[in-house]
């Protein structure tokens, strides 16, 4: 379980909450767990059958603990959005999960939110718009959400062979209204993707966060 000194302020209540399931079930089976939650719930009633088959080894109290997990971090995307900055949570506390639960099936730190903004800069003109990205190795999606702050409106595949790296990223991208799609896939030997996400479909159109799964 993280330590509250390890993890950033915004995040503290979230991690008193996690913290709370964690003294009953596998911290990393949790978190997987509130990925799939979250993502089922921005699939907008389509996943309905692997919604249930997630929550169903959990009490009741347990699910409302995941609904108070939901709602910080949802306020952490809204808070950000007004600043006009994006946000990582998930791989925030990924990183904190992953240096304090040595059991755990994490193993995985994140480009710095500094450097991403660096390579935006070089790669990027601020006015670039509308065109395809690509990022093969998107981790939390931290390269993706730095890019669309510094030049918004360019559509963007993304993918990695972390099943939990796409869940995170794909969550990211939705929040941020970011426009693109997440392939669990290795993407050094164009293997076929195991599972896709497809983000924020027609945004422009219905102005709805939406994750599709495929």
């Amino acid at each position: 379980m993280p330590k509250s000194v390890d993890v950033p302020t915004e995040l503290k209540k979230f991690n008193s909450v996690f913290n709370m399931l964690s003294r009953k079930y596998d911290a990393s089976q949790v978190f997987n767990d509130f990925l799939t939650i979250v993502i089922c719930c921005m699939c907008r009633e389509q996943q309905e059958t692997l919604y249930f088959e997630t929550i169903k080894r959990y009490e009741k109290d347990e699910l409302n603990q995941f609904a108070q997990l939901f709602g910080e971090i949802a306020l952490i995307y809204h808070n950000a959005e007004i600043l006009g900055k994006w946000c990582d949570p998930l791989g925030q506390f990924y990183e904190a999960l992953a240096s304090n639960y040595k059991k755990s099936s994490f193993g995985q730190f994140f480009t710095p939110k500094a450097i991403c903004d660096l390579m935006s800069g070089f790669i990027l003109e601020p006015n670039t718009f509308g065109k395809k990205v690509n990022e093969p190795a998107c981790g939390s999606g931290r390269a993706v959400l730095s890019a669309n702050n510094y030049a918004p409106g360019n559509y963007y595949i993304c993918q990695d062979l972390d099943p939990i790296c796409c869940k995170m990223a794909a969550i990211n991208l939705c929040f941020h209204e970011v426009r693109g799609e997440v392939h669990c896939m290795d993407t050094l030997r164009m293997s076929d993707p195991t599972q896709s996400y497809y983000i924020n479909y027609e945004f422009w159109k219905h102005k709805t966060k939406l994750i599709i799964m495929k």
